[in-house]
């Protein structure tokens, strides 16, 4: 089963233009992740070793995330759907790893047990996590569209190889 395919990105962008723009979004948002979990990490003699390994999961599979993000846009700037078919697999698979941190270190870390205890603040990270998960499975259609565009504009199959 394959993505729906777009014709415009947020409703008014140009598919291309908009991958583009969601693609630098995508790389600031990595940005900010690899700098809240590298923040916690010089202070290992604090916390536990459990906390600093969520730390550096999230540093790695975020800096992994953010040079696929950066590869999607060197993709839609060269025109090169090989770039965005190879980064469709390797995005998805980094972005399901870091919602997999995040739902551990909403689950079990101790730093945040006090902030877990009031409904509202479930309710607050629950909605977070759905958004982002909704804002991922969005971009990763728009680069499948931009990618299927691209191979059938150069008369080469749309179906991924």
């Amino acid at each position: 089963m394959s993505l729906p395919m777009l014709r415009k990105c947020c409703g008014c962008l140009p598919l291309e233009k908009g991958c583009f723009v969601l693609g630098v979004l995508s790389t600031l948002a990595c940005i900010a992740a690899i700098i809240a979990g590298s923040w916690s990490l010089p202070r290992h003699r604090e916390r536990e070793q459990e906390d600093n390994l969520i730390s550096m999961t999230l540093v790695m599979f975020s800096t992994l995330s953010g040079i696929s993000n950066v590869v999607v846009l060197v993709g839609v700037g060269m025109r090169r759907p090989s770039c965005l078919q190879l980064t469709l697999l390797f995005n998805s698979v980094f972005i399901l790893c870091i919602f997999l941190v995040a739902v551990v270190t909403c689950l079990f870390s101790p730093e945040l047990a006090p902030f877990m205890t009031k409904p509202g603040n479930i309710a607050l990270v629950v909605f977070m996590i759905i958004l982002g998960a909704g804002y991922s499975i969005y971009y990763l259609i728009v680069v499948n569209s931009v990618c299927r565009k691209m191979k059938m504009s150069t008369s080469e199959t749309a179906l991924p190889m």
